[in-house]
């Protein structure tokens, strides 16, 4: 990717009542080069470095005090609340720690980024949050730089007390812990299992084996409190779409570039370079670029095929910033042009979620928008003559579901599935929700074989048409709204009308 190329973003969108017509903008975030040069024999002259440009970056920081205090009131006084932070893991046993990811209800309680750590909390007025570090063999000084001591910990991280993980009898005197108290721990959870409880540690005086935990509660008041983002969590959102958007559009210029000739490898290294050097260097999940008929599968992550120009690519990608993870979803022709039909598929889902995003608005069920959204597919792809009868009937039958197997969207913030006392789809949006708005059609053999075949599926369904759009694969468009008191905020920066993304692709 060449420094001299110019990001073209688009400004955050705002509305109250009626949102304004979406206006796009030359962003001047990039550096066009390290040096420019008069002539030959001119002096240098440098442009601002991109070290100093990064470090004057007046970037957002969360308040993860006022959280813990903010959860701590909510729980009853006079008991204990432990969190453990997340543990390294090493790849294959042997070959060093493989890249770690904070456990979210820790990070949002602490801000820490480090493994290892554990924290220690009375509820009440003046109970003290007591900060537990990995004691490291000295040796390790040699090898991972010198460990904080005690008092460097307390200070860096806001802890009022700070021992090490061998020093656990003096964190439970520090919070006055007595015999059969009760200690909330929060639960944990692995896709395709059961949820657990987060394990008390095992002091050598066996003083947490006489507590009694309980397992519910602090999940459930954390879940409440995270659901709802402050405005330094959503500014962390803000940056990361801008960011992300950024470097979506760094992967169509590659393409344009080559002429549509790259492997999906090369889009997905594009987009993480491009986060990583403007200091996001954590993805908030794996990215999906998948092109062809690839686009149709909803979690496709091989990313090893061969894109070519007439090529519709789908790229799932976001990037995190201090946790909070954008998650944005664009599909752009490889070769730089929208195909006819490929150009169809796409303003349909366009129109979709251009009128989901308006309807993103305080006091609305989300399970509404998602149902008209469905009703508003149903009735575009009876438009394009590829499903028959109405558009109620069709919805009500499960026809949509053959084109979108998925929902409108989710939470978002220190997960990209993020968490309410509902779940990651929220029952009533409310001010300080941020969600994903990601409609889709995806043409996908598995689905619209068997509903051929299915009496009651196959009158709706107009397969010779169907079988011309085979070639289309998927198109998916994915915001991130943040539902404000008076309205949304569309935090997703990067074009996406046809007309900016072959425009943007053209200029290469």
């Amino acid at each position: 990717m060449r420094a001299a190329l110019a990001m073209m973003t688009r400004s955050a969108t705002s509305v109250s009542a009626t949102p304004p017509t979406r206006t796009s903008r030359h962003a001047s975030s990039r550096i066009p080069s390290r040096v420019v040069r008069a002539s030959a024999s001119a002096p240098t002259t440098l442009v601002t470095p991109s070290g100093a440009r990064l470090a004057s970056r007046p970037d957002p920081t969360p308040d993860h005090k006022a959280f813990r205090e903010a959860v701590l009131r909510s729980l009853p006084t006079g008991n204990l609340v432990y969190v453990p932070g997340g543990v390294a893991q090493t790849r294959n046993g042997i070959e060093g720690n493989a890249r770690f990811r904070q456990e979210p209800n820790f990070l949002y309680l602490t801000g820490i980024t480090e493994p290892g750590y554990h924290a220690l909390f009375g509820c009440g007025a003046d109970a003290p949050y007591v900060l537990i570090a990995p004691r490291l063999p000295k040796d390790m000084d040699v090898w991972c730089g010198a460990q904080p001591t005690c008092d460097e910990l307390r200070k860096t991280y806001g802890a009022d007390i700070a021992y090490y993980d061998d020093e656990w009898d003096k964190a439970l005197h520090a919070v006055e812990a007595l015999e059969d108290q009760t200690v909330f721990v929060p639960m944990h959870q692995k896709e395709g299992e059961e949820a657990y409880p987060a394990r008390l540690p095992k002091d050598r005086d066996g003083l947490f084996a006489g507590l009694n935990p309980e397992t519910t509660l602090l999940t459930k008041t954390l879940a409440k409190h995270r659901a709802i983002k402050s405005a330094d969590e959503v500014d962390c959102l803000r940056l990361a779409n801008q960011i992300s958007g950024d470097a979506h559009v760094a992967a169509w210029m590659h393409c344009a570039a080559n002429a549509g000739d790259v492997f999906e490898y090369e889009i997905e290294a594009i987009f993480a370079a491009e986060t990583a050097r403007h200091g996001l260097r954590h993805l908030g999940y794996p990215t999906i670029a998948g092109s062809g008929r690839n686009a149709a599968t909803l979690h496709y992550e091989k990313n090893d095929a061969r894109c070519f120009a007439d090529d519709l690519v789908l790229v799932d990608a976001g990037a995190e910033f201090k946790g909070y993870t954008a998650d944005i979803t664009r599909t752009f022709p490889s070769g730089g042009k929208f195909e006819a039909r490929r150009a169809a598929i796409y303003e349909a889902v366009l129109d979709v979620q251009n009128s989901s995003i308006k309807e993103m608005t305080p006091n609305t069920q989300y399970r509404l928008v998602q149902e008209l959204a469905k009703k508003r597919t149903a009735q575009l792809l009876i438009d394009l003559g590829l499903v028959n009868g109405n558009a109620e009937d069709a919805t009500n039958v499960g026809i949509v579901s053959l084109f979108m197997p998925h929902a409108l969207g989710h939470l978002l913030g220190l997960q990209v599935h993020d968490v309410s006392p509902e779940g990651p789809v929220p029952e009533t949006l409310v001010a300080g929700h941020v969600v994903t708005c990601e409609p889709g059609i995806y043409f996908v053999p598995r689905l619209l074989e068997p509903a051929y075949a299915d009496p009651r599926m196959r009158q709706f369904l107009n397969k010779d048409a169907i079988d011309t759009f085979m070639h289309v694969g998927g198109v998916r468009i994915e915001d991130n709204v943040a539902v404000t008191a008076s309205g949304y905020e569309n935090l997703t920066t990067c074009p996406k009308t046809v007309k900016e993304i072959e425009e943007i692709m053209r200029r290469w």
